[in-house]
């Protein structure tokens, strides 16, 4: 009986540092599983947009605050966005964490904001929602005028709110390579000639004038009876009525 004691207590002895040991490790476990844990992520806050008036090669149109044009979506009803998924990607909605600045001849009271499906604001003018365009690699670039892509046709909004009208060149689908070349100019006719002034007629010339009838010839004096006048006997004019001849009318 005595020796069985200090048996039994340094049996129960080595269980303490052995249980101590056990516990550390599981303390240890759990340090370096929490240290391991990444934090949490913060979502960064949507920018208040900004939009402003620019030149362009179609005139006078919206852009961002980074001048990047602007476009309007027909295929949108009123204020409500159609453009989701791949479209959102190809034209990405003008997004606002406030209520949208305006600057550089933009209307204000044109502006405002709208809910989108994914819960995000997104700046309408006019009603109108506006969207950027991938292609636009730069201020001035209106790649997306005139195009049509899915399902309906993209056009750069002019300062009252309206679609512009112009078409630019390289107007199609969304694809580069199904853009149709702009088209020739039709050719100008040659300008006419003015017309030559029509020759007058030559006159014809007058017809020579009447010949006049020669003047009556004189008549011839009275033939002689042969009967001396006046007693004369020489036959002469004066003895037949005619002026003396100086011989006395004889």
């Amino acid at each position: 009986m005595t020796r069985s004691r200090p048996i039994t207590f340094l049996a129960s002895a080595a269980a303490i540092p052995l249980t101590a040991l056990a516990v550390a490790a599981c303390g240890g476990g759990g340090g370096a599983a929490t240290a391991a844990a990444p934090p949490a992520s913060k979502t960064t806050p949507t920018k208040t947009a900004t939009v402003r008036v620019a030149k362009s090669r179609l005139g006078r149109i919206l852009v961002d605050a980074t001048g990047r044009t602007l476009y309007l979506f027909k295929g949108d009803s009123g204020s409500s966005s159609a453009c989701s998924g791949a479209c959102a990607i190809a034209w990405p909605p003008l997004r606002t964490g406030a209520t949208p600045r305006v600057a550089g001849g933009a209307n204000a009271a044109l502006v405002g904001s709208n809910r989108r499906s994914d819960g995000a604001r997104q700046v309408t003018y006019h009603v109108h929602p506006l969207y950027l365009f991938v292609k636009d690699k730069k201020p001035g670039d209106v790649n997306g005028q005139g195009v049509t892509a899915f399902g309906a046709a993209w056009f750069a909004v002019s300062p009252a709110g309206n679609q512009i009208s112009n078409q630019h060149p390289g107007h199609g689908s969304v694809s580069s390579s199904s853009r149709r070349p702009a088209s020739a100019a039709a050719p100008q006719p040659a300008p006419k000639s003015a017309p030559k002034p029509a020759t007058p007629p030559v006159a014809k010339p007058a017809p020579p004038a009447a010949k006049t009838a020669p003047p009556a010839a004189k008549p011839a004096p009275p033939a002689s009876s042969g009967i001396p006048q006046n007693n004369g006997g020489d036959g002469d004019s004066d003895n037949n009525g005619g002026p003396s001849d100086g011989d006395g009318n004889v």
